[in-house]
């Protein structure tokens, strides 16, 4: 063997141990991990409570946020999930039992002033529960994707809760 097939076998045999050193790719923290798969439940019961406002709401107003949430909630689902898919999480197809069961009374409460006013009020808590998940994020999780997430939702929550805040006045 000559000297320079010597040193392409020692080079070959660094890269090959190098490769096999090399970390495999990066798994999601599990924050990161818990933020992306909560708030793709949170969209999807977003968007199924939404839709029942939408139908159901007896003021222009509550059929308008309504409207609204299912926009807003799709929109951004469809970031969330392509972030996910990036970072390789599973996503649930359904909102949590908690949330089903939510989407179960709001769907048998009769349409009315009381469904505009229960919806409003659960919209309230559940945009705020996400809200702080998203902060939580902000505050713990680790890949800037899911982050800047985070920091969408945070605005939209906000948003969202001002302006239901604004409906209950209105409607209650």
């Amino acid at each position: 063997m000559n000297r320079r097939s010597g040193l392409f076998v020692v080079l070959a045999a660094a890269v090959i141990a190098i490769g096999a050193a090399a970390p495999a790719a990066a798994v999601p923290s599990a924050q990161d991990a818990s933020f992306l798969v909560g708030i793709h439940q949170a969209n999807l019961y977003e968007m199924a409570a939404g839709t029942l406002a939408a139908q159901k709401g007896a003021s222009d107003e509550v059929r308008r946020l309504g409207q609204l949430m299912v926009d807003d909630h799709t929109r951004f689902d469809a970031s969330v999930v392509a972030v996910a898919d990036q970072v390789k999480v599973a996503l649930p197809k359904q909102p949590a039992q908690e949330q089903q069961d939510l989407l179960k009374e709001l769907a048998a409460a009769p349409a009315g002033a009381s469904f505009d006013q229960m919806w409003i009020t659960r919209e309230i808590q559940t945009q705020g529960d996400s809200l702080q998940a998203a902060r939580t994020e902000l505050n713990y999780g680790y890949d800037p994707r899911v982050k800047d997430l985070a920091r969408q939702a945070d605005d939209m929550f906000i948003a969202h809760t001002n302006e239901l805040n604004s409906a209950d006045v209105n409607v209650g």
